[in-house]
Order: C-alpha cells, then structure tokens, then sequence
C-alpha cells in the first residue's frame, strides 16, 4: 500500500493548573519556535464559618485560581509527537487533556 502524499500528525494539548509555575515549566520544556496560547483563569471563590456552633458572621473567604493553556505540535513523525506525550507525564499539580489526530496531505 502506497501513498502519494504525506501523513501529517497534530497533537493539541490544553494544560490547566493552579500552579502558575508549573505551566511556566511546561512551556519551557517545549521547543523555543513553539506557539502557545493562553487561555482564560478560572476563578472560583467559596465562603466557610470559622465557627460551626457559634458566630455566623464570622466567616472566611477564600478564591482558586485555575490558570490555562493551549499548545499544539505537528510532525510528520509520530516519534515526535510521542516525545511530547511523554513530556507531559514529568509535570506536577498539571492536569492535560491530549487529542493526537492525523490528516493527509495528498
């Protein structure tokens, strides 16, 4: 079986962390002509009682900061866009979400 164009592969990957520091390694990882973008924070605020029992108005208040990103790599080698897989298994306190695809260029 034969083709007569090439095949090319396209790995994206949005990363989310709370760790701001993190997503900075991850994108040092990354080569240095490699376009990312980021994406919105996600900012959830919650309230708790200091007291359970006693005083309701007094009260703590606290927000999570969820900080995210978007990159995506293409190859013509799925070697490649293994690499950047396993990249991704190294990092701490950051969560991925990968989608690999392929397309042919004819």
């Amino acid at each position: 079986m034969s083709f007569s164009g090439n095949l090319v592969y396209k790995c994206e990957v949005w990363s989310s962390s709370a760790n701001i520091k993190s997503l900075k390694l991850l994108l040092f990882l990354l080569p240095f002509f490699q376009k990312y973008r980021g994406l919105s924070i996600n900012i959830k605020k919650f309230t708790l009682l200091r007291s359970p029992l006693g005083n309701k108005r007094s009260k703590d208040q606290f927000e999570k900061r969820e900080h995210r990103v978007y990159f995506h790599v293409e190859s013509n080698k799925p070697s490649n866009i293994l690499a950047y897989v396993h990249i991704l298994t190294f990092l701490n306190e950051v969560k991925c979400k990968v989608k690999v695809s392929n397309k042919f260029l004819g």
